[in-house]
């Protein structure tokens, strides 16, 4: 079977370097490695700007679910905004890749981190950083001060999720007014984002539960707007919550993550109420048999390195019987239980699984290999795994 020789791997792009562009290369590839189909994110990142054009809203995805610069600009291609981050280090990769419109969703407090967050903020386009607090407000203003285009900043509100944000009004307008007043800030509006709903399966429960979310930052909204400080931007929502926020006529924008890759945190909820899965899985782990000395089961060279399991099993997708279940069994190994008594696969044969969280996976994967259809078109790197 043709492949790279040893010698001969590259050593940004890994084994299977050699493979690009051979027909039917997908079946070829070394393993354990991340392979992304191309043909089907296409078809996710633009039924969401679809989506969004048709019912008037704006998009900033959540770009710590790919951490990959090629994949903003594609999704910026197709209208969004710009992408949300979770990390300083992540929006500096974005921004000097030429993504505009980056938010910073988490705050920046420590005083070598600030130097960074305005150093970017000078060389940026649009950039937006959520706050919650007003010392950091005033840190974050005495270090711009002078030192080029005024931070523009969004109010971090609770609404649910019970991680950062001012859960009280009244904090709520403080620290709007204190932006406000600062020649050094823009007060851009809120954010207002509770990820602990998305992956709720039902969809019932699941708008239930937003609406409580959506009733919340009204509130904030409202009283913001009563105090002539109406929000320009509001920003939340998710995948799980897509086709239910455009309804409540709060959100002017949806940090959607992990529509693109669809992974098995979200792979069994029910996004629209149809019961019509709206967006394809995109991204797979793929794993070889390296084991098949019992009856039952088999053993893969996919464990929790490769899966960064986080609650969840990887789900099998191609290649395995029906019915058949993953689970991770050591560092470098899984276990593949068959469902029926005469199930098996043979020693070599490959499976691919839906990571449990795509954006867990990817901090110990180093490359996507990229394929359409049956053939491997193209590797990339993943610009931003790393989390200083």
């Amino acid at each position: 079977m043709p492949g790279p020789h040893a010698s001969a791997i590259d050593p940004k792009l890994g084994p299977n370097a050699a493979l690009i562009g051979v027909p039917g290369s997908r079946a070829l590839l070394g393993t354990p490695c991340l392979v992304l189909d191309l043909d089907q994110i296409e078809r996710n990142i633009e039924y969401l700007a679809a989506h969004a054009r048709g019912h008037a809203y704006a998009l900033r995805p959540v770009a710590k679910i790919h951490k990959s610069a090629t994949l903003s600009k594609r999704q910026v291609a197709a209208g969004a905004l710009g992408v949300a981050c979770a990390t300083l280090a992540e929006a500096e990769v974005m921004v000097d890749a030429g993504v505009p419109g980056v938010l910073l969703f988490t705050s920046v407090v420590t005083d070598a981190k600030i130097a960074r967050l305005v150093a970017l903020n000078a060389r940026a386009e649009g950039l937006l950083v959520a706050v919650d607090s007003p010392a950091n407000v005033e840190a974050l203003a005495a270090a711009n001060r002078g030192k080029g285009p005024p931070l523009r900043l969004l109010v971090d509100c609770e609404v649910g999720g019970g991680r950062t944000g001012l859960a009280e009004i009244e904090a709520v307008l403080a620290l709007a007014r204190r932006i406000a007043a600062d020649d050094d800030l823009v007060y851009a509006g809120i954010q207002a984002y509770c990820g602990s709903i998305q992956a709720v399966p039902g969809f019932a429960e699941r708008r239930s539960a937003a609406a409580e979310v959506a009733a919340r930052a009204r509130r904030f909204v409202e009283a913001l707007r009563r105090a002539g400080l109406p929000p320009a931007i509001v920003s939340g929502g998710g995948t799980g919550t897509f086709a239910i926020d455009p309804g409540f006529g709060v959100y002017t924008e949806c940090q959607a993550g992990s529509y693109v890759f669809m992974d098995a945190n979200y792979i069994d909820a029910d996004l629209t109420g149809t019961d019509t899965a709206p967006f394809e899985p995109a991204l797979f782990v793929r794993t070889t048999v390296v084991g098949t000395a019992q009856p039952g089961f088999c053993i893969t060279d996919a464990g929790r390195k490769e899966f960064a399991r986080d609650g969840l099993d990887p789900r099998p997708w191609r290649g395995a019987p029906p019915g058949a279940r993953y689970r991770i069994v050591g560092d470098d190994l899984g276990r593949i239980d068959f469902a029926g008594a005469t199930d098996a696969l043979t020693l070599g044969s490959a499976i691919e699984c839906l990571s449990p969280h795509a954006y867990a996976t990817l901090n110990v994967c180093p490359v996507y290999h990229c394929v359409r259809g049956e053939t491997l078109v193209d590797i990339w790197t993943i610009d931003a795994r790393h989390t200083w």
